[in-house]
């Protein structure tokens, strides 16, 4: 009962600025701006994500941001990438917070969804991202948001989605 109530509560509002498949005009231009939201509470996967941001960022001045998300309650205070973690998440699932206002609002070319579940945070900040284009895992609703999904097994490692979204975007 307590979570129907919750999960009520988290989709109130949800629908007025939720994201369509139909939202935006597509078109070929080359990305500029590269966004990654990743579950970040691994330092490992952590590593995987910024070898990938090295690699796609290349000398052609594109912008490539991440933000991952720490599955603890601790402080924020001495990290130097964009992170939220459960002190951001409201009872009900939703994220808050400056960095992740700032991840939402902000209208990259392209948002690569890196976890393996979609958690309702997870699916919050995908719903209403302003990104033009979203490519992920099949995961739990992901043909409501992704424009392209990959296949994904329980068991991959971030590095074989990262693979298949690579050859999926090529």
């Amino acid at each position: 009962m307590f979570e129907k109530i919750k999960q009520w509560f988290f989709y109130r509002d949800f629908k007025k600025n939720a994201r369509s498949q139909t939202q935006e005009q597509r078109g070929i231009n080359p990305l500029q701006s590269i966004c990654i939201l990743f579950d970040g509470t691994s330092e490992d996967e952590r590593k995987i994500v910024h070898k990938f941001k090295k690699s796609i960022s290349g000398d052609n001045g594109r912008e490539i941001k991440s933000l991952a998300f720490i599955d603890n309650a601790l402080p924020l205070d001495n990290i130097d990438y964009n992170a939220y973690n459960l002190k951001n998440i409201t009872w009900t699932g939703k994220p808050f917070g400056e960095k992740i206002e700032e991840f939402i609002n902000y209208k990259f070319d392209l948002m690569i969804i890196l976890t393996k579940k979609m958690l309702p945070h997870f699916e919050y900040i995908v719903a209403h991202a302003q990104s033009k284009f979203l490519i992920g895992p099949s995961i739990e609703h992901a043909e409501k948001y992704f424009n392209i999904t990959v296949d994904s097994a329980e068991n991959e490692t971030t590095d074989d989605q990262l693979k298949k979204i690579i050859k999926a975007i090529n």
